[in-house]
């Protein structure tokens, strides 16, 4: 562990913020259509509504011109905002209720 206190921590803290801060960044990955239709497909009617209140029953039934611009819009907002490629990334955790 490095302790951010002794001066060769602070050296090797600023040489990796320094690498970080200076490595161009990557576009990001982006969605296709196919990629939204497979995940629609997998949506199960008979679960709750998603906390944005909207049912997958209608999902399911959106025409292909409907799905052909969620994408255009989920790209552009890629494309549109940087997000940070650690913001992308996440180890979830499941923690079950008591019961």
């Amino acid at each position: 562990m490095i302790d951010p206190s002794v001066p060769a921590g602070i050296e090797m803290v600023d040489v990796a913020l320094r690498s970080y801060l200076t490595t161009p960044t990557i576009e990001p990955k982006l969605t296709k259509s196919e990629e939204v239709q497979e995940t629609i497909r997998s949506l199960r009617v008979s679960k709750a509504s998603r906390p944005n209140g909207i049912p997958d029953r209608p999902l399911k039934h959106l025409p292909q011109r409907t799905v052909s611009l969620l994408v255009l819009i989920f790209n552009a907002i890629l494309l549109t905002y940087h997000f940070p490629t650690v913001w992308k990334q996440a180890r979830v955790i499941c923690i079950l209720k008591a019961r």
